[in-house]
């Protein structure tokens, strides 16, 4: 691997999958037995699996902040806020340039309201006093290493 490759490959690993599976699928055909079109697509897989585990935490985190500005100071927000640190920094560790470019914030958002629905029960009318599109920008949703920034709630 020369030391640009694997710079990406540090830096980038989402960028690197998919650089590596296309170059794979440019290799001359030869007499070998090898796979090519199969080992690329396992290694954009591996890249995806980087990217949907990123968007899956995304959409938890903004699901809880939701919670925590629209259901007020209930008793689980301290717990929310505990769960969301945790989810950024685990976010943290495979976020890059590229998986960032691909986080598609609309639809992280149209996740969390799916996932925040099950609590119209105990709220009535909560999710009519949802935004229509998401009220957090990225560097809210994923918060920094020197301040963890939370909504306050609105009730």
């Amino acid at each position: 691997m020369d030391r640009s490759t694997n710079t990406r490959y540090e830096d980038d690993f989402y960028a690197w999958t998919q650089q590596q599976a296309e170059l794979l699928r440019r290799l001359p055909v030869t007499a070998n037995r090898l796979d090519r079109e199969a080992i690329a697509q396992e290694i954009e897989d591996l890249g995806r699996s980087e990217l949907r585990a990123a968007q899956s935490l995304c959409e938890h985190i903004i699901e809880h902040l939701l919670k925590i500005e629209y259901l007020g100071p209930a008793e689980p927000a301290e717990h929310w806020r505990d769960e969301i640190v945790e989810w950024r920094l685990q976010i943290e560790k495979i976020l890059t340039r590229a998986i960032e470019a691909r986080l598609d914030l609309p639809g992280r958002y149209r996740s969390a309201l799916r996932l925040i629905r099950r609590f119209e029960r105990q709220a009535p009318g909560l999710m009519s006093r949802l935004p229509a599109t998401c009220p957090y920008t990225l560097e809210e949703i994923l918060g920094s290493p020197e301040e963890d920034w939370f909504p306050a709630p609105r009730c």
